[in-house]
């Protein structure tokens, strides 16, 4: 893939990300501007959806144990058990990945996505080669951060 097509991607892929956030979690947010980041990523919770085809790397929302209940019990109209919280992380990133990829698909950009992975107990991650994130903040709830690693 061309530089130019590269950065094409990655546009899409942010953009898509936030349309997707914004579509998929029933709260008002105020998104933070995309900052680049550098290994290692240290994640205290958080879940891991890896992409393949035109673009490979890893999507990763990251939050607060409040921050995930809050957005659980808002989507389900209901509290989350200490038990449900773990699987509610992983369907949410696998909610907002498909999104995406179903996002990307109406672009042009060919994607599949990997089973989401819950990531506890400040998993630290290296191996990318750049990535990009962006602060996603709920008023009186707390902050979702959405990170993007790519492999290419």
């Amino acid at each position: 893939m061309e530089t130019k097509n590269l950065n094409e991607v990655i546009k899409e892929v942010y953009n898509g990300t936030i349309i997707t956030v914004k579509k998929v979690i029933p709260l008002d947010p105020n998104i933070g501007s995309p900052q680049l980041i550098s290994p290692p990523l240290t994640v205290e919770l958080g879940v891991l959806v890896g992409f393949t085809g035109e673009i490979k790397g890893e999507l990763i929302l990251q939050a607060k144990e409040n921050v995930f209940s809050h957005i659980g019990e808002k989507m389900f109209g209901m509290p989350l058990s200490q038990e449900m919280l773990d699987s509610f992380a992983g369907e949410l990133g696998n909610m907002i990945a498909g999104s995406l990829s179903t996002y990307l698909a109406s672009v042009e950009i060919s994607t599949d996505i990997t089973y989401p992975t819950v990531l506890k107990g400040n998993a630290q991650l290296t191996g990318f080669k750049r990535s990009f994130f962006v602060t996603i903040e709920y008023e009186n709830i707390g902050k979702v951060e959405v990170y993007l690693l790519l492999n290419q």
